[in-house]
């Protein structure tokens, strides 16, 4: 029993770049309807501890710019709504995100507090996290001291591992950002003199 053969023939050069040209398309097409997958609850911010001007060892975000807390904002009540958003930017994540990374020296307790159906904002030892529209760049701290809500922003201390040692409260602050001086009382001295004591001798003073 005989087989038929086709005759086969070398693609020319012409033929060839449009074969290959052809087998690239059809694989981005591929790539491109196969959804981008993460890893569920994978984290999408680093805080870490930067030496700000004034302000050592700084909460930061990973582009080094100054992290602030709100007074009145501890315990995770946002106060910092509507217009305020214009100024101060939340730190938020997904609502995915179970985690975020943390570099050395940054010891405070994170958490997060809903900001929408889809976000979520990060706390640090019970405090929401903001950056500052007004500081210029990277280790700003104009924020520092400005009044919002009955409450005060602070930078916040990386190492702080309490809500009370969190905002970082400078004595005097310069640059724009308002001042917050503490006073001490003028000490006092007082100086006790004793009471004169006079003797008056009878028959005015004469000797008897």
């Amino acid at each position: 029993m005989s087989t038929s053969r086709f005759p086969t023939s070398p693609l020319t050069p012409g033929a060839s770049r449009v074969l290959k040209t052809a087998v690239a398309a059809v694989a981005a097409a591929v790539l491109l309807t196969v959804p981008f997958v993460a890893s569920a609850g994978a984290s999408n911010s680093v805080l870490q501890s930067v030496n700000v001007a004034g302000y050592p060892g700084a909460l930061t975000n990973q582009a080094s710019r100054t992290l602030y807390v709100l007074t009145v904002e501890k315990g995770a009540k946002l106060k910092c709504k509507g217009s305020c958003l214009s100024a101060w930017i939340p730190v938020t994540v997904k609502d995915s995100v179970a985690s975020v990374s943390l570099g050395a020296n940054v010891k405070g307790k994170i958490g997060f507090v809903a900001r929408s159906s889809t976000t979520k904002q990060v706390t640090f030892n019970s405090y929401p996290l903001y950056t500052f529209k007004g500081d210029s760049g990277a280790r700003g701290s104009t924020g520092e001291g400005k009044s919002f809500a009955g409450g005060t922003w602070y930078v916040a201390r990386a190492d702080a591992t309490s809500p009370g040692a969190t905002p970082i409260v400078k004595a005097s602050s310069s640059g724009g950002g308002g001042t917050t001086t503490t006073t001490k009382p003028p000490s006092t001295t007082t100086t006790t003199t004793p009471p004169t004591t006079t003797t008056t001798v009878p028959g005015g003073g004469g000797a008897y």
